[in-house]
């Protein structure tokens, strides 16, 4: 259990980051800067990835629901976070 929450904790660390780093980047864009490739997949992929975290949380909040976690993942293989 120790293990599976320090995961999550680093987990939540990393995407604190890359939204740290989107932020910025989307006020640059906003100001009328254009984004480089590599920037512009770093924002996508941020935002694909807080999009990615709200039916995830279902499985980690809701007790038990991680037993579905497969089944979720063999219907929908895209939603877990990157």
């Amino acid at each position: 259990v120790k293990k599976e929450v320090h995961h999550y904790w680093d987990g939540t660390k990393l995407l604190a980051a890359e939204v740290k780093i989107s932020t910025r980047l989307a006020l640059k864009m906003a100001a009328g800067y254009e984004l480089s490739r590599r920037e512009n997949r770093q924002l996508k992929r941020t935002v694909q990835d807080l999009g990615r975290l709200i039916p995830f949380s279902v499985f980690i909040i809701v007790p038990f629901a991680e037993l579905l976690l497969p089944v979720a993942l063999k219907l929908f293989p895209n939603l877990l976070p990157s």
